[in-house]
């Protein structure tokens, strides 16, 4: 396994057995409430717990906070022979399930124990519980998970209008750079990573990217495994699957006024989805787009803290 995508000053750093021999590397976040509620964050597609450090730093104080690098991420293991049997998404529920179950063994049977997530960590979740009958947490905020509507929604053709899109630029992305003002002049031409805020911003840089065995620095999450991602993201039958959710969840989405030109299928889809299961809401994240913790930590914390703890 390679380095961890959190600093041990930060956080210790676990190896965690999942299905098939799979490795993840998960963390448990230093500074920390030890008899205060605990939560576990998963992070989107082509990122991994690195890259959210400034997001944890502002919600420790609330949690005993745990992270994880997704498989194909960060220091997690990165298999390459069969990609629509590895990152289906039934794998990414199985490895929650792993995670959920070494934070239990942590925190004790009667600490209150929450999720949070960003894009692709949600549809872990719903799986575990939906597909997998486990429900292990008393809460789940979700930073728009892209769980695609079904067939007759008003937005189906739409969101598979943008899937083709979205694999053929993640396997096109840039897989290695020179050093890390060559990544940010990469990340810069594209639109919405420009609006990250400034810590966003450099806790990317520091945690996408690792020292490559030839010299220069290589992404964490090969641009072919993101696309991987993608590709099996659409036909995964996850929307109808919402209804078997009964834990408490609340659902952010994309604030389409921002840049109406760069449109995005979600916004209603995750009103459907809420609506879909038996004790969810829907909200807006104010002024952001899909990368909404990336542009605005503060927000997404304090709406964690909210939703989970009912407090600012």
């Amino acid at each position: 396994m390679s380095t961890p995508t959190l600093p041990a000053t930060f956080a210790e750093r676990f190896i965690i057995p999942s299905t098939g021999g799979m490795e993840i590397s998960a963390y448990r976040l230093h500074a920390r409430p030890d008899d205060g509620p605990a939560l576990i964050w998963a992070h989107a597609n082509g990122f991994n717990a690195g890259c959210y450090q400034p997001l944890l730093d502002r919600l420790r104080g609330h949690f005993q906070i745990f992270a994880f690098d997704a498989r194909g991420h960060g220091a997690s293991a990165k298999p390459r022979g069969n990609m629509e049997n590895d990152f289906a998404m039934l794998r990414f529920a199985e490895d929650l399930a792993a995670v959920a179950a070494w934070v239990r063994q942590i925190i004790g049977p009667k600490t209150a124990l929450h999720f949070a997530s960003h894009s692709l960590g949600g549809l872990a979740a719903v799986l575990l519980e939906a597909e997998m009958a486990e429900a292990p947490f008393d809460s789940l905020t979700l930073f728009e998970p892209p769980i695609y509507p079904p067939s007759g929604h008003e937005e189906r053709a739409a969101a598979l209008a943008h899937s083709p899109a979205f694999v053929r630029w993640a396997a096109g992305r840039r897989n290695n750079f020179p050093d890390h003002g060559a990544l940010r002049a990469e990340v810069e031409k594209i639109v919405t990573y420009r609006r990250f805020a400034d810590d966003m911003m450099a806790a990317y840089l520091a945690a996408a990217v690792e020292s490559a065995p030839d010299g220069g620095l290589a992404l964490r999450c090969p641009g072919a495994i993101e696309a991987a991602i993608y590709a099996n993201c659409p036909d995964s039958g996850i929307f109808e699957q919402t209804a078997k959710v009964s834990t408490r969840t609340r659902i952010y989405a994309t604030d389409q006024t921002v840049l109406p030109d760069l449109h995005s299928w979600a916004p209603g889809t995750m009103i459907s989805i809420a609506a879909n299961m038996a004790r969810a809401e829907a909200r807006t994240m104010p002024g952001c787009l899909h990368l909404m913790v990336q542009e605005d930590p503060d927000a997404c914390a304090a709406a964690i803290i909210d939703h989970a703890l009912g407090r600012i």
